[in-house]
């Protein structure tokens, strides 16, 4: 817990030593805010510890009931209506700068909306807020084959990975035309496609890297309750080839040559034909406003993933 009061500024924690004797940790910058702390409101307050190699240089403890006693009478001896004023009024001018200074970054919080805004526009052509954003990896995570690597919407990636280039898909195809002209240069034999009563056909992909592991997207803002899922989407008058094709770039960004036919899976809504695709091209970063991050996986850390059963059965295929 930060603390910024007229007399000083503290950080209040519970360290792990403090679990055992009911104490807390009070860490300051300067020692004259803890002295302070101690003659006005905290007598409990023990000596004064300093170190030049810890984040906060002093510290002392005191028991956690004296310390909540401490801020019920700080919150009783409240009488001013501009809480910078009386600091400057107790600590002058310089300390109230400075306190300003935090107030202008976290007047951040309340202008700018809560999340971030994706750089791509949704199919009306409206904003997309996500919400509560992904984390992105560290850049050698993308060339350790163990690892897991995330990209975020117009995140930074290595040039390349497997000799392949990390490159925007500058000329893919703008309608469903040349989509299906271009699943035509490449398509592969595949089983008849029998969908159930009441399901709507789809497509998907899973792109499968040469160090084994595989592309995940996860939805934006968690669209549809999946946190991960796999690059697919209903056809909309395309072939199922082409559909696949056509999200794996919409979803992901990148460029993809189908290689087989994987698996079929019921989904709550549809009936979804897999490939098994490799990654000729495009950019991750360059995805589409349905996906908030785009995630490299491999095989053996999938059982740490929240995939949802249709998702797990498509693994299940690539398994065997």
């Amino acid at each position: 817990m930060w603390l910024i009061t007229p007399f000083g500024f503290f950080s209040v924690v519970r360290k792990p030593t403090d679990v055992r004797t009911g104490s807390l940790t009070v860490r300051a910058r300067v020692r004259a805010d803890l002295a302070q702390l101690k003659a006005r409101y905290l007598p409990e307050l023990g000596a004064i510890s300093e170190s030049g190699v810890t984040d906060y240089r002093f510290r002392a403890l005191a028991p956690q009931a004296a310390v909540a006693q401490a801020m019920a009478r700080l919150v009783t001896d409240l009488n001013y209506d501009n809480f910078k004023s009386a600091v400057a009024l107790r600590q002058g001018q310089a300390r109230a700068d400075l306190y300003h200074e935090v107030w202008s970054v976290l007047y951040e919080l309340q202008r700018k909306p809560q999340g971030e805004v994706h750089p791509k526009r949704d199919d009306a052509g409206q904003p997309v807020l996500i919400r509560t954003p992904s984390t992105p990896s560290a850049q050698r995570a993308w060339k350790q084959a163990e690892q897991i690597a995330v990209v975020l919407p117009g995140g930074k990636l290595p040039a390349s990975l497997h000799r392949v280039p990390f490159r925007s898909w500058v000329d893919a195809p703008a309608t469903s035309a040349g989509w299906e002209a271009l699943a035509g240069e490449s398509e592969i034999p595949e089983p008849t496609f029998k969908v159930p009563k009441g399901l709507a056909p789809a497509a998907g992909v899973i792109v499968k890297e040469p160090d084994g592991r595989i592309w995940l997207v996860a939805p934006t803002n968690q669209f549809g309750g999946y946190e991960l899922t796999f690059p697919k989407g209903r056809r909309d008058g395309k072939s199922l080839q082409a559909t696949a094709i056509c999200e794996a770039y919409e979803e992901s960004g990148l460029h993809v040559r189908l290689l087989q036919h994987l698996v079929d899976v019921r989904r709550s809504q549809t009936f979804t034909r897999y490939y098994l695709a490799e990654r000729i091209g495009g950019s991750p970063a360059d995805m589409g406003w349905e996906s908030q991050c785009v995630m490299l996986v491999p095989l053996s850390k999938r059982n740490g993933l929240r995939l949802k059963a249709p998702d797990l059965a498509v693994i299940q295929a690539l398994d065997t």
